[in-house]
């Protein structure tokens, strides 16, 4: 099975990484912290070459490892494309297994060099969602080697079209542009950034920013730099402000790490390519993949949520309406009144016979907004801009498809995941999101492939 296997927390269920033995690497090349800056940099006089030391600098890299683009928050995402949708549809996407595996080994590895850094390998997983799509992005794949081919290549940055303006620093070695450079690779760094923190992350002699595993341990020495401790909301969002001076994309970068703390991923095969006929779902029971195993696997670390710049109170009623608010406002009476006067009347007196609105949401009245739904699952929230009528059409769906396979009392959070799949992707995301539920319970192999129909 291609599902990334489980276990047991405190907290509950919690997904892990594929472990990578840190001997194969370790006797290859050393990791380690440092405060010089000419060994932090001693990458620059070989240029492509590895073979020097991994090392984590105890001053913070300040130079951003890619830059924000106009009309994008990052490559990997499609124009346009909202933080919901991007969040909601990580389980139907999938991570390319020779990008998991190096995400798991920059961890591990930089849980030996940097142990109060904290990394968790779904920051690094999220870092290459956004920058390429986990290094499929523009037609890439990932090779038996973990190197996109044909190339990832951002952006020309020369100034146009409002992008930064940074001229040549690697003579087009990294970029293939003399002139000015392109950030590069999976992880997308910019060539002279790359030139002084890229490092070698799989000992095969290379540093290559096309490399993921060069590009997934050298973003964790990037994040881990400087006294970083990343279990910390305030350190979490400073680091990844570094490695792109943007809020929009840091903001989308946590989202993305929680919710593959969470359990919202799946290994796909490193051919995949993210369009809806080769999504996750499609690789279930793929035995070209390597599934993770259970053994001494590192589990994947919650990651705080950073205090919000700027944060906008609004309740929601149960029509679907939004309004801000400083303070709670008490829910509309539907009690007759006891014709008793109060000992304190209001200064305005109310008019004799007044006509309560009616308490039962009706779906032709229903204001575009944020729709709520009362269950007995608990309460289940819609898409921005979805109605109340669309929420029950979505939630009856869910129920019914859900109980199909003997899911007959499903949780808020279950139930929610699949609504939210319904209103983003259709039918064929709540199969998806039904497969890795039952995947989760282990009542895939019970009940059979074709329990969901094709």
């Amino acid at each position: 099975m291609a599902k990334g296997k489980r276990r047991a927390s405190g907290s509950g269920w919690r997904q892990v990484a594929p472990l990578i033995p840190v001997a194969l690497f370790a006797s290859a090349f050393t990791v380690s912290a440092t405060d010089n800056p000419v060994i932090a940099t001693a990458s620059l006089e070989n240029g492509l070459s590895g073979n020097n030391p991994v090392v984590v600098p105890k001053q913070p890299i300040a130079q951003p490892a890619n830059v924000p683009v106009p009309g994008t928050v990052g490559p990997g995402v499609d124009p346009g494309e909202q933080p919901n949708q991007v969040v909601s549809g990580l389980s139907g996407n999938g991570i390319p297994n020779a990008a998991l595996k190096a995400y798991s080994r920059a961890q591990q590895l930089l849980a030996q060099a940097d142990p109060g850094c904290h990394l968790p390998w779904t920051l690094v997983a999220a870092i290459g969602r956004v920058e390429s799509n986990h290094g499929r992005f523009g037609g890439n794949s990932l090779n038996s080697k973990g190197v996109a081919v044909p190339g990832i290549y951002g952006p020309r940055l020369d100034g146009s079209a409002g992008t930064a303006k940074i001229a040549d620093t690697d003579a087009g070695a990294f970029d293939g542009d003399g002139a000015f450079d392109r950030a590069v690779g999976p992880m997308q760094f910019i060539p002279s950034t790359w030139r002084a923190v890229g490092v070698d992350g799989d000992a095969d002699g290379v540093r290559n920013p096309q490399d993921i595993n060069d590009a997934a341990l050298s973003t964790g020495v990037y994040l881990c730099s400087g006294n970083t401790d990343l279990s910390k909301a305030s350190d979490l969002n400073a680091a990844v402000l570094r490695y792109n001076h943007s809020q929009q994309y840091a903001d989308l970068v946590i989202s993305i790490a929680k919710a593959y703390a969470g359990g919202s991923w799946i290994a796909v095969g490193n051919g995949s390519t993210g369009d809806d006929d080769l999504k996750a779902g499609d690789q279930i029971g793929d035995q070209t993949i390597n599934p993770p195993t259970d053994k001494d696997l590192p589990q994947a670390r919650d990651i705080p949520t950073p205090p919000p710049a700027t944060p906008t109170p609004v309740i929601t009623d149960e029509r679907g309406g939004t309004r801000p608010t400083a303070t709670p406002t008490p829910r509309p009476t539907t009690e007759k009144p006891t014709g008793k006067p109060t000992a304190t009347p209001p200064p305005v007196v109310p008019t004799p016979t007044p006509t309560a609105k009616p308490t039962t949401p009706t779906t032709t009245t229903t204001p575009p907004g944020v729709a709520t739904l009362k269950t007995a699952a608990g309460l289940i929230v819609g898409t921005v801009g979805s109605t109340l009528h669309e929420l029950q059409t979505a939630t009856t769906y869910c129920q019914t498809e859900m109980a199909k396979v003997t899911i007959t009392k499903p949780t808020q959070a279950q139930l929610q995941k699949c609504v939210t799949a319904y209103q983003t992707g259709g039918t064929k995301a709540v199969d998806q999101v039904i497969r890795n539920l039952l995947s989760l319970l282990g009542l895939l192999g019970v009940l059979g492939g074709g329990v969901l129909g094709s």
